[in-house]
C-alpha cells in the first residue's frame, strides 16, 4: 500500500505567508502607534515644564535642545537595561495597561530632567527638578483618577517633600552611580537627575495603585523610597 504524505500546496504556503505578513504589519503599526503616543506625551510634558522654569533658563534649554536631547536619549538607553528590571520588580501588582500609561509619563519626565541636566546651566540643589517632578506627579495622579490640585493644596509641607527628596537623595545616589560618585561637589548631573525623577515617578505609581496618598502617608513614602534605592544600589553592585 502506497503511503501518502500530506504536503502543503503552494496556495496554502502563500496563505500562511500572507497571514504572517499581516501579523508583522499589525505589530509594526502597534509599535509605531506606541512610539507616536510616547512622542506626543513627551512634547506636551516638555512644553509644560518649560512654562514653569525661569524665562532665562527656558531660553538656554531651548537653545541647546537638539544636542541635549541626543545626549539625553543615549544616557537613558544606557541605564534602561539595568534599571527596567528593578522597576518591574518594584511595581509588582500594577497591571500592564496602567504601567504602559504611566511609563509614557515617567519616561517623558526622565528625558526632560536629563535634557535640563545636559543644558549649560547651573544645576544644583535639585531646584530645576521640582517643575519636572510636579508635572510628572500631577499627570500620574490624573491617570489614576486622583485630583492632584486637592492633594497638593492640603498643606505646604507636601511640596517640601518633593524638594527635600531631590536634595537629600543627591548624596546617596552619587555614591552608587559609577564615575558620578567620584565627582567633587553636589551638583546634580544628568544621570542623577534621571535616577531621582524615575524613582520618584514609580514610587508615586506604586502608592497610587495601592490606594496610598504619597503625602498623607509620608512614612510609607520614605519606606518605599528606601526599598527602591536599595534595589538600585544592589543592581549597581552586581554590574560592577
Amino acid at each position: 500500500m502506497k503511503k501518502v504524505f500530506g504536503k502543503k500546496s503552494t496556495t496554502d504556503e502563500l496563505e500562511e505567508f500572507k497571514q504572517v505578513e499581516v501579523a508583522d504589519q499589525v505589530n509594526t503599526e502597534d509599535a509605531d502607534s506606541e512610539s507616536e503616543q510616547s512622542s506626543k506625551e513627551f512634547d506636551s510634558f516638555f512644553s509644560d515644564v518649560l512654562k514653569k522654569l525661569p524665562t532665562k533658563t527656558s531660553a538656554i534649554v531651548l537653545n541647546t535642545y537638539d544636542k541635549s536631547k541626543e545626549q539625553a536619549e543615549k544616557t537613558l538607553n544606557k541605564s534602561k537595561s539595568q534599571f527596567d528590571t528593578i522597576f518591574d520588580t518594584f511595581l509588582e501588582g500594577v497591571d500592564e495597561e496602567t504601567r504602559k500609561k504611566c511609563h509614557k509619563t515617567v519616561h517623558a519626565a526622565s528625558l526632560t530632567a536629563v535634557i535640563i541636566g545636559f543644558s549649560p546651566i547651573p544645576f544644583s540643589d535639585a531646584f530645576l527638578l521640582v517643575p519636572v517632578q510636579l508635572t510628572m506627579m500631577a499627570r500620574l495622579h490624573k491617570i489614576f483618577g486622583q485630583s492632584w490640585s486637592e492633594s497638593l493644596g492640603k498643606s505646604l509641607s507636601k511640596e517640601l517633600i518633593i524638594v527635600g527628596l531631590g536634595r537629600s537623595a543627591v548624596g546617596n545616589i552619587l555614591k552608587f552611580i559609577p564615575v558620578v560618585g567620584s565627582v567633587a561637589g553636589a551638583a546634580i548631573n544628568a544621570t542623577v537627575a534621571s535616577t531621582i525623577t524615575e524613582s520618584l515617578g514609580w514610587i508615586t505609581v506604586k502608592m497610587l495603585n495601592d490606594g496610598e496618598d504619597i503625602f498623607e502617608q509620608a512614612t510609607s513614602f520614605k519606606g518605599q523610597y528606601r526599598s527602591l534605592m536599595k534595589l538600585l544600589k544592589n543592581s549597581n553592585k552586581s554590574v560592577n
